[in-house]
């Protein structure tokens, strides 16, 4: 409760930001070469569809003659920009607010903004749309081209970054695959596929979805799009329609990768494997896109993300919704400071600094270091098995029985053929990687992630997104959510099959029966004595 109540008083911070309104300062004529001072004031531009877009501008000290390059910074959906280095809450709390501030004090131009129809800024909510949210952030990189002196710049324009999280993530990678100038992004929990994100196997995330819009609809009252609002009384009715696809089908950067426009920077991407809403999976995807476009990448993982409100729940001290914590130790047991290491990174691809030690995949606890390492590769047969589950017993699975202490990190796949009784509608499984302790024999779900799945479901969303069909009988092959797994010595890892599920509370089932068979390919499995 005392979590819940700090977060209350963050969102009273976020409406005093509201209404303390610093003056907005004209851009000074340079009349002469001078000494720039350090401060921050308030600006504001105009999109190219009329939409006026409020941001504070950090300015670096800097000397005569001396130039800096440009950090970006928004925020997460529903929230506001860092309109002061202090009294706000990325000023005071949030990482990238810490980063950006870091930035500023050493050197870097920083514009951190509002987006469309949040804080200060004009406009309806499009949910990441590249002809309204990506254009935006090109309009204020032409205006700090044209307002800012003693910018850093290469053959492209200024030299720019950007760092955010969850909604200020995803629309990194449509800006940098649209304008080259963007040369290093930091996207941090967010999303690949956010069709996938918000509906795995076409059944929406109604309580994820539900809280998105109280705190996008509600606290910024009204600033949804008419076309987002249908899209989220669609998902009401439990399922993605073609509409809902059609509108954001091209508002994440899955749409740019398979149409060969990838993003252009290279990539330090920081994503969480008890995020409930945008799963390291999307992580993954965003990275092996950037590195198939020849761009350098870094993947690091760590356990915090998106944490669905009043079901799961953050470490002492951080916030109650999401986090990433202070640092990871990764590979051979090496430790990095995540803000250090964010700052090493944009001085490495914007002052040409010495460059960063980290590896290409660095996962908190674990011994993998490339993209390479998370590719399924241990096939298991699933026999045929009938299940009983009920909201009070799930049914597990065994797979695979350690033998010694083993490492697990990746996406399983698995392929699953459902059969129910003649004359029933199929069920909705919810699919949980688990560990059965040989110590205890209770059962641990890996990193608190659930697949859904039913058939039915299953076969309109691929309708839908891929235009393929399947028929009735087929094996529905689906991709679980990203684990990073300790298993000791005798523990048995499985699959745990529910009827409920907290995360989709919307969908009510007594009971579920059913039998089931089936193929399951785990990612390589680490022994810690082959370390």
């Amino acid at each position: 409760m005392r979590t819940y109540l700090l977060w209350l008083w963050f969102g009273l911070v976020l409406a005093l930001q509201g209404c303390m309104h610093a003056a907005v300062q004209p851009i000074p004529t340079q009349v002469k070469a001078s000494e720039l001072k350090q401060r921050y004031y308030q600006a504001k531009t105009i999109a190219p569809d009329g939409t006026v877009l409020a941001f504070t501008v950090y300015q670096p000290h800097l000397k005569i003659g001396q130039t800096a390059p440009l950090l970006l910074h928004t925020h997460g959906f529903g929230l506001s920009r860092m309109k002061r280095p202090s009294l706000s809450l990325y000023g005071f709390l949030l990482p990238t607010g810490q980063v950006a501030k870091k930035a500023w004090q050493n050197g870097y131009w920083v514009i951190s903004y509002d987006q469309r129809g949040h804080g200060n800024s004009q406009g309806k909510i499009r949910l990441a749309d590249p002809e309204k949210e990506a254009q935006d952030v090109i309009s204020i990189m032409n205006w700090a081209e044209q307002n800012l002196p003693q910018l850093a710049k290469n053959q492209n324009g200024v030299r720019a970054g950007m760092i955010g999280e969850s909604y200020a993530g995803g629309i990194q990678y449509l800006v940098s695959a649209l304008d080259p100038r963007l040369q290093a992004i930091v996207p941090i929990t967010t999303w690949y596929d956010i069709m996938n994100s918000l509906a795995p196997n076409g059944i929406p995330k109604t309580n994820w979805i539900t809280f998105l819009n109280l705190i996008g609809d509600w606290w910024n009252w009204n600033k949804f799009h008419p076309e987002l609002k249908q899209a989220y009384v669609d998902t009401q009715q439990g399922q993605l329609k073609d509409s809902t696809y059609n509108f954001l089908k091209t508002h994440q950067a899955s749409w740019f990768c398979e149409h060969a426009q990838a993003p252009k920077a290279d990539a330090l991407i920081i994503q969480g494997f008890r995020d409930v809403l945008f799963p390291f999976n999307e992580g993954v995807k965003a990275a092996q896109c950037i590195q198939h476009a020849q761009h350098e990448v870094h993947l690091i993982g760590v356990q915090g993300g998106h944490l669905q409100p009043f079901a799961q729940h953050s470490p002492l001290g951080n916030t109650p919704f999401w986090y990433i914590g202070k640092s990871v130790s990764c590979g051979n047991k090496q430790h990095y400071n995540l803000q250090d290491t964010i700052m090493a990174w944009f001085n490495q691809k914007l002052k040409d600094q010495t460059p960063i030690t980290l590896p290409e995949l660095c996962i908190d606890h674990s011994p993998v270091n490339h993209l390479s390492d998370l590719t399924p590769s241990t096939h298991y047969s699933i026999a045929k098995t009938w299940i009983a589950a009920t909201p009070k017993q799930a049914v597990f699975i065994p797979i695979h029985s350690a033998t010694q202490t083993t490492y697990m990190t990746g996406s399983p796949q698995l392929t699953l053929n459902i059969e129910s009784k003649s004359g029933q509608i199929a069920p909705t499984l919810f699919i949980s990687v688990a560990v059965k302790s040989a110590r205890t024999g209770k059962y641990q779900i890996l990193n608190e992630q659930t697949t859904p799945l039913n058939p039915a479901k299953k076969r309109l969303y691929d309708q839908v997104i891929q235009g393929s069909s399947q028929q009735d009988g087929e094996g529905q092959n689906i991709e679980l959510s990203s684990v990073n797994a300790k298993l000791h010595k005798n523990d048995t890892l499985g699959l745990l099959i529910n009827s409920e599920s907290i995360y989709y509370q919307k969908i009510r089932q007594p009971k579920i029966e059913a039998e089931i068979s089936g193929q399951i390919i785990l990612p390589k499995l680490w022994s810690e004595t082959a370390q």
